[in-house]
């Protein structure tokens, strides 16, 4: 695999590496069901992470290591892991398996150059300047007016591809990232956990990404409106940081009990 220069254009500087926009991708499934969510949480500091999302950053690390042909878990990072409660042979089996699904999937769409953790402006579609965020892996291939949009999950929960909010959001951003129009957009969740060592796919057209810039603008700009009421339900309420200044708290509490 290689980087093309002229295609990896916005990588992610270390400025981002732990920054997350007040309307990331990775929560437009509460932003855009809950416009009141953003608002809330930005009078809250920044939870620290857990372990499983230390754990999680240090997997996606090592396999974007691998992929550019470096080598795996080093002693270190072994050790590491398994502070945070996860096994060597899980951690081994989640990155075998993820590697074994990527380069499936970009063989089978003749990818030979992919950028990794580069970060995507889906905001600069829409007129905003706080909806951003970063890819775990991009691909392009130019002659068959190809473009691969991955996320690599380590979770168990089982991740939808169909119509994911997330993927959608890095490749309406990722279209500022390549030099040629993208005739087909793969859209792609590797998580072998759940899914083992195939990857889960969904290809779209641009005009599926033209329609979905349209229904997230509004969403985004419904975040605005300072009279916006809590929208509460069971997937955007669960695990919400604003949980504790939220309106809608009895039904927040309804939802931890279930």
């Amino acid at each position: 695999m290689s980087t093309s220069p002229e295609f990896l254009l916005f990588p992610a500087s270390a400025a981002f590496a732990n920054a997350h926009a007040p309307l990331s991708p990775s929560s437009a499934f509460r932003w855009t069901a809950c416009p009141i969510s953003p608002r809330l949480a930005r009078t809250l500091p920044s939870p620290p992470a857990g372990d499983a999302a230390k754990a999680g950053t240090l997997l996606h690390s090592t396999f974007e290591r691998k992929l550019y042909g470096g080598p795996g878990l080093q002693p270190a990072e072994v050790a590491e892991l398994e502070r945070f409660g996860v096994r060597q042979t899980l951690a081994v089996s989640i990155l075998d398996a993820g590697i074994e699904a990527t380069q499936a999937l970009l063989k089978q769409h003749n990818i030979r150059h992919i950028a990794l953790e580069t970060r995507v402006d889906p905001g600069a579609a829409i007129g905003r300047s706080d909806f951003w965020g970063t890819a775990d892996l991009l691909g392009a291939n130019e002659e068959e007016k190809t473009l691969v949009v991955l996320d690599f999950k380590t979770g168990r929960h089982p991740v939808a591809v169909q119509d994911n909010l997330q993927l959608l959001s890095y490749a309406l951003g990722a279209l500022d990232t390549i030099t040629f129009e993208p005739e087909r957009i793969v859209l792609a969740i590797v998580q072998p956990v759940a899914f083992g060592a195939v990857a889960q796919t969904q290809s779209i057209t641009l005009d599926v990404l033209e329609r979905f810039s349209e229904w997230i603008g509004v969403r985004a700009f419904a975040t605005d409106d300072p009279t916006a009421q809590p929208q509460p339900s069971a997937e955007a309420c669960r695990f919400c940081p604003a949980r504790s200044l939220c309106p809608a708290e009895n039904f927040m509490k309804e939802i931890s009990m279930t």
